[in-house]
């Protein structure tokens, strides 16, 4: 994927755990048909924010769609063009195993931000255990073998997926993934 995510994700080392208050949260933001009440802010940086959303959508048969809500800052021409691209990407490979499911995006101009950056909102599943690392952290012991080659199968079976695109889709930071 592109170098956007990797260099964003580089942001979450300074990064707001979620645990403090959040001006974001309780808000209520519009990406595409949805609106979603922001829940929780999981990561936040320079330029990306996470958040965890639940909404009611009606063309969904009235479900509580819980999903994670990405804000992404583009200052310049380079980042509009990598965040465009890594939303397509997203679009591409979506309803595919092991592979986050993308909902929604919106795009918010510099010109109408408080920040006078553009403004990217992006929605997708999410995924209610955690990160790989997040799991490790609450365990008493290692994986099992089987866990580990169960979770090891899953990660290259969405690789391949992405490696048979053409053009193939490389992913630089599986961890995060």
């Amino acid at each position: 994927m592109s170098e956007l995510f990797k260099s964003a994700l580089g942001y979450f080392s300074s990064s707001n755990s979620g645990t403090q208050e959040n001006e974001l949260v309780g808000q209520t933001v519009e990406i595409g048909n949805a609106k979603l009440r922001v829940k929780k802010v999981i990561a936040e940086g320079k330029r990306i924010c996470l958040c965890i959303c639940c909404t009611r959508i009606n063309n969904w048969k009235g479900i509580c769609l819980e999903g994670k809500y990405s804000r992404l800052m583009a200052a310049d021409e380079e980042s509009n063009k990598n965040i465009i691209q890594e939303i397509n990407i997203l679009k591409k490979l979506s309803g595919k195993p092991n592979i986050i499911q993308f909902i929604a995006a919106s795009q918010i101009d510099k010109t109408k931000s408080s920040h006078g950056m553009t403004e990217y909102l992006v929605l997708t599943e999410l995924c209610v255990g955690g990160s790989l690392v997040d799991v490790l952290r609450i365990r008493n012991g290692p994986l099992s073998p089987e866990e580990v080659c169960r979770v090891f199968w899953q990660v290259c079976k969405a690789v391949q997926h992405m490696h048979n695109q053409a053009p193939p889709i490389i992913h630089r930071d599986l961890k995060h993934g």
